[in-house]
């Protein structure tokens, strides 16, 4: 058995994405992925992961059903990032709509049901200049998303159910000098 981890980036890429989906008209993907194109028309979002950050030490449980199959397992309230950018005529609109239901009680309540993460905070949306491959301008307004998570890395752990301590007189048994 190798180290396992609860909850992926990708599971929290993909709630961010089903969040804004549900709040705007035009395609949601995830940023950074190789061989794969814009998405088709003028408008879209693009989900980038930017970093986690601890936000405690690890807190310990372990699992001993049998001595041979046991877990021990560390969970860490963490936080994670993502820049969510907006592209398009109305990228500032998708941008403020977003920023702001996700600060409110839609946004917890929609990434509570989910069960994996929790808002924290988000950025000012602000405009950032996109020049195409075509040498074009296009509007693009950008907000930095930050939501805590709890992910749990589980590890094979070995238990004793039994014991046997036996006493030995030492001296006897190891004689000094020999």
């Amino acid at each position: 058995m190798s180290a396992q981890i609860s909850i992926t980036e990708d599971d929290l890429v993909d709630d961010l994405g089903a969040f804004a989906d549900t709040l705007v008209d035009f395609e949601v993907v995830r940023g950074q992925v190789n061989r794969v194109p814009t998405p088709k028309g003028s408008e879209y979002a693009v989900i980038t992961p930017m970093g986690v950050v601890g936000l405690s030490t690890a807190r310990t449980n372990y699992d001993d059903p049998t001595p041979t199959t046991g877990t021990r397992a560390f969970t860490r309230p963490t936080q994670w990032s993502a820049q969510i950018d907006c592209y398009g005529e109305k990228a500032q609109d998708a941008a403020l709509v977003l920023s702001i239901a996700l600060r409110s009680q839609y946004g917890c309540e929609f990434l509570a049901d989910r069960g994996r993460a929790l808002p924290l905070h988000c950025t000012e949306p602000k405009q950032l200049p996109f020049i195409t491959g075509e040498n074009q301008y296009t509007e693009r307004w950008s907000f930095d998303a930050v939501l805590q998570f709890n992910p749990t890395v589980t590890l094979p752990q070995q238990f004793a159910d039994q014991l046997h301590v036996d006493l030995i007189e030492v001296d006897t048994t190891f004689p000094p000098g020999a």
